[in-house]
């Protein structure tokens, strides 16, 4: 198993989200404190609620840097780990382009769209819903929202599509699929009719082999796809 992946991107936007944190703190007492001078001196308010709104987009901006990049594991970390004991066919892609999580398997690519969110959640075709709970109101702030994955898995092909469609020839283009996994222990999933496959950290395994039996994909071309998906970091993989 191959492993390639931008360590530059994850050092520098972890950096960010540990200078952003400790701001945004400040940036919200100085607010608070301003708004207790504000009872006596009414013309301060314009300036309680510039200081209030700027900490406040700061913090939703530091929360989603600290989820992403330094909270571990990473979901860059959870696919290592997961996909570590596969074979030499494999090459997995981190954060090297856009999509940020890309594997390489005998018979085509996938684009892997990353999820952290725990609970219960349903799917019905690319419709997601997500059960109310209490801690889900005290995390509001602290959690990445779930968006909409479908949606994110079909612009990432998408997008992979034109970046190999743009270095190599129709008739050598492989398959571009796309998968979903929630990496959460305690995620609770009830799929029913998904427009893409969806699936848990511990059911990706069974998954890849079940699809990707016939290899369809040459030492040749999947050189090809390293030197284009990896670029400058091709050169910096592990195996694992």
């Amino acid at each position: 198993m191959q492993i390639i992946t931008n360590t530059n991107i994850i050092e520098s936007r972890s950096k960010w989200a540990k200078r952003i944190s400790p701001v945004a703190m400040l940036v919200l007492l100085g607010g608070f404190l301003l708004n207790l001078f504000s009872f006596k001196n009414p013309e301060y308010t314009q300036y309680v609620f510039l200081l209030l709104m700027v900490g406040f987009v700061l913090a939703i901006v530091s929360s989603y840097l600290v989820n992403r990049w330094v909270r571990e594991p990473r979901a860059d970390q959870v696919l290592t780990t997961t996909l570590k004991k596969f074979g030499k066919e494999y090459v997995l892609f981190n954060y090297t382009t856009t999509p940020p999580h890309i594997l390489i398997t005998p018979s085509r690519l996938y684009v892997i769209v990353v999820k952290r969110q725990s609970g219960q959640i349903t799917v019905r075709g690319d419709k997601f819903s997500r059960k109310f709970s209490l801690g889900r109101f005290f995390r509001f702030f602290a959690e990445e929202g779930l968006g909409v994955p479908t949606a994110e898995a079909e612009n990432g092909r998408g997008k992979l599509k034109k970046l190999l469609g743009q270095q190599l020839t129709g008739e050598e283009l492989p398959e571009v699929s796309a998968f979903i996994v929630f990496i959460d222990p305690n995620v609770n999933l009830t799929v029913i009719d998904p427009v893409v496959p969806i699936m848990r950290t511990n059911e990706i395994k069974s998954f890849l082999r079940q699809h990707d039996r016939q290899k369809v994909i040459s030492a040749a071309l999947k050189n090809q796809l390293v030197e284009i998906i990896g670029g400058k970091y091709a050169g910096e993989e592990m195996e694992a």
